[in-house]
């Protein structure tokens, strides 16, 4: 299932190449139960000051309040202590 696949308890999967954006990097994923294909996004803590953990912190806590047709819908947050 892969690193992330292990993460997530066997739900998602890492299904493709990415590439760098904002403060990490994304790749193509898939539901392993749906197929339903989404992004996910990498943040490497180690690379990151304070502050801006702070900011990706408060973008999710913000992102799993919002439901709207033209807002990315936040899945799942799986988290160690190296990666968000």
């Amino acid at each position: 299932a892969g690193v992330w696949g292990r993460a997530s308890g066997g739900r998602w999967a890492a299904a493709g190449v990415g590439g760098p954006v904002g403060r990490g990097l994304v790749k193509l994923g898939v539901h392993c139960i749906t197929g339903q294909k989404v992004a996910i996004k990498i943040v490497n803590r180690e690379k990151l000051s304070e502050s801006v953990l702070m900011k990706v912190e408060r973008e999710i806590a913000i992102l799993k309040l919002i439901e709207h047709p033209h807002v990315l819908k936040l899945h799942d947050v799986y988290e160690n202590k190296k990666y968000l």
